[in-house]
């Protein structure tokens, strides 16, 4: 039997008195690549931090892995949708995947030559090992996304968290990325918010349709009618061939 790795169960949250989720319900399995889609404002990113345990829930339950790694962030990889940082910070594409290693418990942070060679690891990974040494200011924003996701995979997390990963990049980046991402969920489990629903849909194995209250869908039942209802619009699905 697939072991739940993340149980959400009626989950409920509001910001003040506004109402983000209500009774939001689902499990998310070992080595399950999911894709959570919906319109703006639906409560895709609240319900990412309500998982990561940046918010607490006003009603329901999160468990992951049945609460065993409960004080364990480091079992969770997580790369934000939106990153804010002086372009002339000095440090370069080496030490941002390396504080990926960083935890509370780190002192002066040093790093070990297993975490040295994991980070050469996922550098290599993510095809940026050429520019380790370059500056993160200089980087494209498709290079970006490559050090940051990078940066989630450098501590081997159980579960990787992506919160729109492709926002700003080309689609042969958006390939490559999410090609990447189909062969590390055969032994993670990949949670991915996205507007791409079509292009997704060629990866992910499940489909969670959120907009305040979720359902979730195996990808092949995916049609234009359960999007329309989604958005409350007319949409065209457009087929990607890869």
């Amino acid at each position: 039997m697939t072991k739940v790795v993340i149980d959400i169960n009626n989950v409920s949250f509001n910001y003040g008195t506004v109402p983000v989720l209500e009774n939001v319900s689902l499990k998310i399995y070992e080595d399950e690549f999911i894709g959570i889609i919906g319109p703006n404002a639906s409560g895709k990113s609240t319900l990412l931090k309500l998982v990561l345990g940046l918010l607490e829930p006003d009603r329901g339950t999160i468990k992951k892995y049945n609460n065993e790694c409960k004080h364990k962030r480091h079992h969770i990889g997580y790369v934000p949708q939106h990153i804010t940082f002086a372009r002339d910070f000095p440090i370069t594409v080496e030490e941002v995947v390396m504080m990926g290693h960083i935890t509370p418990a780190s002192k002066f942070f040093k790093f070990n030559k297993d975490e040295v060679a994991s980070a050469k690891q996922a550098m290599q990974a993510l095809e940026i090992e050429d520019i380790a040494n370059r500056q993160i200011g200089a980087l494209s924003g498709g290079q970006l996304q490559r050090v940051l996701i990078a940066r989630a995979l450098v501590c081997q997390p159980n579960i990787l968290i992506l919160d729109e990963p492709t926002s700003n990049v080309d689609m042969r980046v958006e390939e490559d990325i999410f090609s990447l991402l189909k062969n590390y969920s055969e032994h993670m489990t990949i949670i991915v918010v996205s507007h791409d629903i079509a292009f997704i849909s060629g990866y992910v194995d499940r489909v969670a349709c959120l907009n305040r209250t979720l359902v979730c869908h195996d990808t092949k039942s995916i049609s234009g009618k359960i999007i329309e209802e989604l958005y409350d619009a007319p949409v065209k699905m457009i087929h990607h061939h890869h």
